[in-house]
């Protein structure tokens, strides 16, 4: 059986891939075992990622929060349509490993001002580019770590230890060769190895909003107009806060509340 990807190309199925992923979204050994056999029964000829994903986001609904949490993709994706949003996000991820961040900079240059998306502070001062992607099978190129290490370098008057760039889809393989031979670290959605943004992501279960299957559109809204963007945020406030603070009615807040410890397993 071969799978057809976002981009048109064929790959020949592989149950393993799909298994470790719905081990690492929290699904069992045996709900992950089933599944990847459904797919085989169901599935005889040709069929594409989102058949697949469709019928995987109703079976796994049998152990609660596995299925948000193996449509964390897409849950990023809708963080957009503009990279605002994705930058608070990784920000605020960045905080729950002990960072100070700042989101938004507006920083003078030799000759120009520069927008730096983050700037985070732990063990080193990193000026972070978050290039943000909303279209599945999207590639960041070259380019962006061109000119992120090239800012980097325009800004050296402010002191920064490294320049780091993150992504919410894949870096190509040059980029991230560039990246090794100039210092600039990178972050895609499977790069690096158990240090990736989906691995940063899982390990704290600081999972966006636009997880939540109970939350419309117009409620994300709300939320990130009141500055919330991490799911996991909203177990510290109380219902009655989140309902005045976010616009949204307190009977909607607990339900919405219920979901949040499903997925992030509180």
């Amino acid at each position: 059986m071969q799978v057809i990807k976002s981009s048109g190309a064929l790959e020949k199925f592989d149950h393993k891939k799909i298994y470790n992923t719905i081990r690492a979204a929290g699904g069992s050994k045996k709900l992950a075992g089933s599944a990847t056999k459904e797919i085989k029964k169901k599935f005889k000829k040709n069929v594409s990622t989102e058949e697949i994903l469709k019928f995987l986001l109703k079976y796994l609904n049998s152990e609660p929060g596995v299925s948000q949490r193996y449509n964390l993709k897409r849950a990023i994706m809708a963080l957009g349509p503009s990279g605002f949003p994705f930058e608070k996000f990784f920000a605020r991820v960045l905080e729950y490993y002990g960072y100070k961040t700042s989101v938004g900079n507006k920083l003078k240059g030799k000759r120009i001002i520069h927008e730096v998306d983050v700037v985070a502070e732990k063990d080193k001062k990193w000026m972070i580019e978050c290039k943000y992607h909303n279209e599945h099978g999207t590639i960041t190129k070259l380019h962006p770590a061109l000119y992120t290490y090239a800012r980097f370098l325009d800004l050296e008057s402010y002191h920064f230890n490294s320049p780091w760039l993150v992504t919410n889809t894949r870096c190509s393989g040059d980029a991230i060769n560039y990246a090794k031979g100039v210092g600039l670290r990178v972050t895609s959605w499977s790069f690096p190895n158990k240090e990736s943004l989906q691995d940063l992501i899982h390990k704290k279960s600081v999972f966006p909003i636009t997880i939540l299957t109970s939350v419309k559109n117009e409620e994300v809204n709300k939320f990130y107009e009141a500055n919330l963007i991490v799911a996991k945020d909203l177990l510290n406030i109380s219902s009655r806060e989140l309902s005045r603070r976010a616009k949204i009615d307190e009977k909607r807040i607990i339900k919405i509340i219920e979901e949040v410890r499903e997925v992030c397993g509180k």
